[in-house]
């Protein structure tokens, strides 16, 4: 008998932390606004967030697993690791205070309809 089975989320130990695969890892997200604070980021904007991640992994070491952001629907940025899984809560969190006191304002968002939250 054949059995469909769907996972919603999977959380791995990897090291000392967690690494959630699947749906849940999508549940936390980040939100970028320009200057004012209202307008979406532009692919620019996106673009000068992503090398600065890139470029800032000796500096900072939760960005050693990032492969990169990039602009997503309604302003979001879509932050991946480089084996592909979505960024983690800490990773996050490091974008963030890199980001804190520029131009783009960027925050995290929380997909209130997840049940993994």
């Amino acid at each position: 008998m054949k059995r469909n089975i769907r996972f919603a989320g999977m959380v791995v130990m990897v090291g000392a932390g967690l690494l959630t695969i699947g749906p849940a890892a999508r549940a936390a997200g980040l939100k970028c606004t320009g200057a004012d604070g209202k307008t979406a980021c532009t692919e620019a904007q996106a673009a000068d967030i992503n090398r600065g991640i890139v470029t800032g992994r000796r500096m900072h070491k939760p960005f050693v697993m990032v492969q990169g952001v990039r602009l997503g629907p309604k302003g979001t940025l879509v932050c991946t690791q480089t084996n592909g899984a979505a960024c983690t809560d800490e990773q996050l969190s490091e974008i963030i205070s890199m980001m804190a006191g520029g131009p783009i304002h960027v925050m995290k968002t929380t997909d209130k309809a997840s049940p993994m939250l």
